[in-house]
C-alpha cells in the first residue's frame, strides 16, 4: 500500500512559482540512526502502515533548503516494538534569492512546494535508508511503499 502525501488544486497552485524556478542539486542523509529494541520480535519485521513526516524549510541567497525527519518504529512479532529509526534527510534545491526574478515568492508557496516536490524527491532515499538500516541490524529488510500524489 502506498504512502499518499496531500495533493490539491489549491496546493499546486500556491507551489507553482516555486516549481517554475527551483533545481534539485542534492539529497544528504544528516542522521540515519537505528536499534534493535526487541531481538527476538526483530526477526519478524512488519511493514510500515504510516509514515509521519516533520518538515523544516530553509533559504539562503540563491538557495532553499528542505529537512525532513523520520521517526520509525517497526513492529515484529506478536506486535511488539522490535526496531526503532530515525532519520532526517535534506534537499538542497537552487532558487533565486527574493531580489531576484522569480524569487519573491510566498511563505505557503513554500510549504507547498515542500509538501509535493521536496518530498517525492526526497523519499526514494529515505526508501533505500529503511532498507538498509533494517538489513544492517541484521533483521529482514523493510521495503519502505511508495509515496503518492
Amino acid at each position: 500500500m502506498a504512502f499518499k502525501i496531500k495533493k490539491s488544486a489549491e496546493l499546486n497552485q500556491q507551489a507553482r512559482p516555486v516549481v517554475a524556478h527551483a533545481q534539485l542539486i542534492d539529497v544528504r542523509a544528516f542522521l540515519l540512526h537505528a536499534e534493535v529494541l526487541d531481538i527476538e520480535a526483530s526477526g519478524e519485521l512488519q511493514q510500515i502502515k504510516s509514515l509521519e513526516t516533520t518538515m523544516g524549510i530553509g533559504r539562503e541567497k540563491g538557495n532553499l533548503t528542505y529537512h525532513f525527519e523520520h521517526e520509525i518504529v517497526l513492529k515484529g512479532d506478536q506486535g511488539k516494538d522490535a526496531v526503532k529509526l530515525q532519520l532526517h534527510l535534506g534537499a538542497l534545491f537552487e532558487f533565486p534569492a527574493e531580489d531576484e526574478p522569480g524569487g519573491d515568492v510566498t511563505e505557503s508557496s513554500l510549504v507547498a512546494f515542500g509538501q509535493i516536490s521536496a518530498q517525492l524527491a526526497v523519499h526514494p532515499y529515505l526508501r533505500v535508508a529503511v532498507s538498509d538500516l533494517t538489513a544492517r541490524l541484521g533483521c529482514p529488510p523493510v521495503t519502505l511503499a511508495l509515496l503518492k500524489c
